[in-house]
């Protein structure tokens, strides 16, 4: 015993004069930091870094579920001494001394053998130690008990290089050469086995390794030639882009001038016109303000028509109730065919949402629509739920069976009433151009009970006209000119009379007719006889002007009107023509007996909560609905032209069917639109030939194409390259264009190989 562990006895012979418990109590109430020191300083180590001992592990089970682990028989690290707990001299245990040990407690240090070494008992360890909780020691009756520090604990096999184990003693050459210097010495032998079989392994490797080197390096040398081959392929390659580029650009830039120039032009022009025309509103309104109330005090125009002369110099504002697009849908275009299928299905209406997604992909085109289906398919029913909920106007224009041509459309001018026959179709175009911020759908119901080229040949020539909106001429401006010069010759007329009898510029007409002078100059200077009545000229005059009035000799097509119309295919109907079919859409209606209501039904559930009943109506302008505008380029390059013209190609224009190159350009602008609409490329190019292609499709397959090849054997061979363009495509195999052509060909056997699209 050294000479501090002495010191320490010597403390505790004194302190035990005090009385056993009071002792332990003094010593358990010491700083720990002062107990380690003692220890350290007992067993010779030093007393700036953590205790560290090796110890057999020891696990002993004190029941079924609880298991205790011990570090037991410690020894010092480097001497191989085994180690004592300091003894409480004058007080228990004067006479005994206790080995050291150490309880292991739950955790990591727990997993660092294996439980059944652990209940073996021959496996030893190097541990860090701290001590125990005072309860413990307290309840031990050891101030200095210990426990292994949480995750210190390693199996003797593994100590670390730095520690030096030296063997000294009887009582250490028993306890640890035993057990540990055999587990040493294994361990560095099965160290250097490894080594050398590493070693070995190593120089075979690198043997085969420098004759695949070798062999690597006369493939490398093969490869790199292949590859600077291939590089300088490449390379012309590119620098032959980069120059096809750079003269694309040189075009580009050269063209974007010319436009800016051309800009520049046409804004200094609209600037001048706009300049003139504001000169030209103001002489107007003094004009209007002038003889509007006379014409007004002479009873031969209304105060009414007179305002309605003047030019609109705003858009009307929108009076319509309801939240606005933004606010109802967050400007998102998709999500308006899922609002419309709830809208319509509360008033009992059933549409999927992929037929209302096409529906709303030809709004945004702008195209006329033509809804084919049977009678009751719910054709016009669509065109006026749809308006209603998106809080527009509908009209619905029946057609009849008489209709020969367009004046049965838009109305004539009655030489002898000298004034405009309107129609139900120009008077709804008025109501719209009167109202420019909402949407106003005209469906012209039954439209193939008259032959529609002849009714409607004018009206598709000026729907053609993409870049802005076409002006309809009523009639000529010689009738206008006509009434304009007999209005202002009575004007002078009456104001003469008026003041050769001394009458103010106030007078009424019924005060000049019953001033004698007055009504005598009258006559005399408009050249009426005495039984001449000037009521009756007036009344003339009041039905031409008012006629002229309220009909001008033209008028625009508003940019907020959309054109539909209904057909039902049967005996009592006619075909369309192809000019009609090249220049429309045609959305076709199953019957709605072979809807899948439950799917529907499932869609509208599915979206329910986002569309309350409770919500405030929808009100969108026909901006947010989509604006006119031309056709995109036709570019050859594009994959979707690339599909149609080979379709063009290698069927259809055997097949003598025209589509050309304006119906590729219809077709790209609905492919636009259908993505707006929330459509893929596929689901819209399915719509496209559905739309565009199938409803031309009426010949007899008996006869040979232009090819010389027989029809039939065409047409099926278009089925086959339909087939495999959309096979991946996800379509509804029911209602693609593919089911809809095996529903024709199907047909046509059971027809004297008369195939035709609208064959029922």
């Amino acid at each position: 015993m050294n000479r501090d562990h002495k010191d320490i006895v010597l403390q505790h012979s004194v302190i035990s004069e005090v009385g056993r418990d009071n002792f332990l109590s003094a010593v358990l109430a010491r700083d720990p930091e002062d107990l380690l020191t003692e220890l350290c300083h007992a067993w010779a180590m030093p007393t700036t870094t953590p205790i560290r001992v090796v110890g057999r592990i020891s696990a002993i089970m004190i029941s079924e579920n609880r298991t205790v682990w011990f570090l037991k028989d410690l020894e010092h690290p480097e001497m191989g001494v085994g180690l004592y707990y300091p003894t409480l001299i004058g007080g228990i245990d004067s006479e005994k001394t206790r080995p050291a040990g150490a309880f292991i407690p739950p955790g990591p240090s727990r997993n660092a053998i294996s439980q059944q070494d652990a209940f073996s008992g021959s496996k030893w360890g190097i541990a860090e130690l701290e001590l125990a909780p005072v309860s413990e020691r307290e309840k031990k009756s050891n101030p200095w008990l210990l426990n292994v520090r949480s995750g210190t604990l390693r199996p003797l096999s593994e100590i670390p290089a730095e520690w030096q184990i030296m063997v000294s003693g009887n009582e250490s050459a028993r306890r640890i050469a035993a057990l540990a210097r055999d587990e040493i010495e294994n361990h560095v032998r099965n160290l250097v086995l490894r080594e050398d079989e590493e070693l070995a392994r190593h120089h075979a490797a690198n043997i085969e390794a420098l004759a695949h080197l070798e062999t690597s390096r006369r493939q490398a040398e093969e490869d790199a030639h292949a590859v600077y081959a291939e590089i300088e392929i490449e390379l012309a390659a590119h620098r032959q882009r980069r120059d096809d580029a750079q003269r694309s650009a040189d075009t580009l830039c050269e063209q974007l001038k010319t436009e800016q120039e051309r800009f520049s032009a046409q804004r200094r022009s609209m600037q001048q016109e706009m300049q003139l025309m504001e000169i030209q509103y103001r002489h107007l309104k003094e004009l209007l303000s002038t003889k509007g109330e006379r014409l007004i005090a002479l009873g031969l125009a209304d105060a009414d028509d007179i305002a309605a002369l003047l030019p609109q110099t705003a858009s009307m504002e929108d009076t319509r109730l309801g939240i606005g697009f933004d606010e109802g849908l967050a400007g998102d275009f998709t999500r308006l065919a899922a609002l419309l299928q709830n809208r319509l299905a509360n008033g009992g209406l059933l549409y999927s949402q992929a037929q209302l997604r096409d529906f709303l992909a030809l709004l945004r085109t702008r195209d006329l629509v033509v809804l084919a289906g049977d009678s009751g398919s719910g054709k016009t029913s669509l065109v006026r739920a749809a308006a209603a909920a998106i809080g527009g106007i509908c009209t619905i224009i029946p057609v009849k069976p008489n209709w020969t041509g367009p004046e049965d459309l838009l109305g004539y001018y009655n030489p002898i009433e000298r004034s405009y026959q309107a129609t139900p179709f120009l008077l709804a175009l008025q109501a719209a151009a009167r109202s420019p911020r909402v949407p106003h759908f005209i469906c012209l119901d039954e439209m193939n009970l008259a032959r529609v080229e002849h009714y409607f040949a004018d009206f598709l020539s000026l729907l053609e006209q993409r870049s802005g909106y076409p002006e309809i001429h009523l009639y000529t401006a010689d009738e206008e000119r006509h009434v304009v010069v007999e209005q202002g010759l009575f004007l002078k007329v009456e104001a003469e009379a008026r003041q050769r009898a001394g009458l103010p510029d106030t007078v009424t007409l019924e005060e000049i007719l019953r001033h004698d002078k007055a009504n005598a100059e009258l006559h005399r200077l408009g050249g009426l006889s005495d039984n001449e009545s000037v009521l009756l000229h007036h009344s003339r005059l009041r039905r031409s002007l008012a006629a002229q009035m309220r009909m001008p000799t033209s008028l625009t097509l508003p940019g907020n009107v959309w054109i539909f119309g209904a057909v039902n295919m049967d005996d009592t109907t006619h075909q369309l023509s192809p000019k009609v079919l090249d220049r429309v859409q045609i959305l076709r209606f199953r019957n709605p007996m072979l809807a899948d209501w439950d799917a529907i039904e499932t869609e509208i559930a599915a979206t329910a909560e986002d569309f309350p009943t409770d919500m405030p109506p929808l009100r969108i302008t026909p901006e947010e609905l989509g604006l006119r505008a031309d056709y995109p380029a036709f570019d050859r390059h594009n994959g979707n032209v690339e599909f149609l013209s080979q379709i063009s190609r290698q069927y259809l224009d055997p097949l003598g069917i025209e589509f050309g190159l304006r119906a590729i350009r219809q077709s790209l602008g609905y492919i636009s639109a259908a993505e707006a609409a929330g459509m893929d490329v596929n689901e819209a190019l399915d719509n496209v030939v559905k739309h565009k292609i199938l409803p031309k499709i009426a010949f007899d397959t008996a006869r040979p194409a232009g090819s010389g090849r027989p029809r039939r054997e065409v047409l099926l061979e278009l089925r086959a390259e339909l087939e495999r363009r959309f096979e991946n495509a996800g379509l509804d195999k029911d209602t693609s264009c593919v089911a809809d052509l095996d529903r024709m060909i199907r047909l046509a056997d059971g027809n004297n190989g008369i195939v035709n699209y609208w064959l029922r």
